[in-house]
């Protein structure tokens, strides 16, 4: 199994981004993957002519399933003066273009999607993805500003559903642990980050995908039970000099490897290698019966952005109650 982690394209239109793009294309095909996550900033500004060249690349990649989220650059809402240019009044107005009201508030937690989605649902079918096929289980979640509640329960959901021997990934924009080398901003780290950590490792999920900070790395945590593997992609189109560029391949064979590819220079790195994996992974999915057909209404061969969750009363984990904003 071969699985290309994508993040923080921001494209903007000029034909110098859209060759690199394509360029990247081309190397992915070269890998065939079974899968390529894609975690976010997809564009630069938000606008309908970058979401039109980011939706024509996706669409060449035809050979493996895609599942995608947003970033905070995707759901821009308007290009906002820089900060010398405006007051905090003129910056709340332009960020809020809609009055807010405490009920109002209450709605936005109730729906996943309230006021959260910027142009991202012109041009993609949804914010979140679900997924299931061929003993591999995702889940995306928009975590743009935050990951809510209910979007945990969804989550836990989808998971227990499953078989404990699939081999599980979950995907968020922004990152969840700090990185060496990155001086992190406010809204960089996911908020609650640790318990949501904490709820991944009880739902026996292997790989968790994030991006934003433009910083490629991989830690491993664990319970003494359970290991997850935590991994930041880097930019894939960044030509500022100063940041990661490429993106990460995974590869789960005989053994569990985790690869940064620079895109222009098309180095590499090995930035995780645990042996044996493979064979672990297998043994553990005929234990637990999980075939490698694809029984979940949710998989499609191709482009997938969301899908319905059932409700299921076979949960082995629940998530936590986060103290967030009411």
């Amino acid at each position: 199994m071969r699985i290309l982690h994508v993040s923080d394209l921001h494209y903007k239109e000029s034909p110098e981004t859209w060759t690199l793009l394509k360029e990247a294309g081309r190397q992915f095909a070269m890998l065939r993957p079974d899968m390529i996550l894609i975690t976010g900033d997809l564009t630069n500004d938000g606008l309908d002519e970058q979401f039109y060249g980011v939706k024509r690349f996706i669409n060449a990649l035809d050979f493996c399933t895609v599942l995608m989220i947003p970033g905070n650059r995707d759901q821009a809402r308007t290009i906002i003066p820089a900060a010398a240019e405006r007051s905090d009044l003129e910056y709340f107005l332009l960020t809020h273009p809609e009055p807010v009201t405490l009920l109002d508030e209450i709605d936005a937690i109730e729906d996943v999607n309230h006021g959260r989605q910027g142009k991202f649902f012109d041009h993609f079918q949804g914010t979140e993805f679900f997924y299931r096929a061929n003993g591999v289980a995702a889940v995306g979640l928009n975590s743009e500003p935050d990951i809510t509640p209910r979007q945990l329960d969804m989550m836990v959901q989808h998971f227990n559903k499953g078989r404990p021997g699939e081999y599980r990934i979950f995907c968020a924009h922004h990152s969840f642990l700090p990185v060496p080398t990155k001086k992190l901003k406010p809204g960089d780290v996911v908020p609650r980050s640790a318990d949501i950590l904490q709820t991944l490792i009880e739902l026996n999920v292997d790989l968790l995908c994030c991006g934003h900070i433009h910083r490629s790395h991989v830690w491993e945590l664990s319970d003494g039970r359970h290991s997850l593997l935590c991994c930041n992609a880097g930019s894939l189109l960044d030509t500022s000099g100063k940041k990661d560029n490429g993106f990460l391949e995974i590869e789960i064979e005989h053994d569990l490897r985790i690869v940064k590819r620079t895109l222009f220079s098309h180095r590499t790195e090995v930035l995780y290698h645990r042996p044996h994996f493979g064979e672990i992974l297998r043994s553990r999915q005929q234990v637990s019966g999980v075939s490698g057909v694809s029984t979940d209404e949710n998989a499609a061969p191709h482009l997938l952005t969301t899908a319905s969750v059932t409700n299921t009363n076979e949960g082995r984990a629940k998530s936590k109650k986060a103290k967030g904003k009411k």
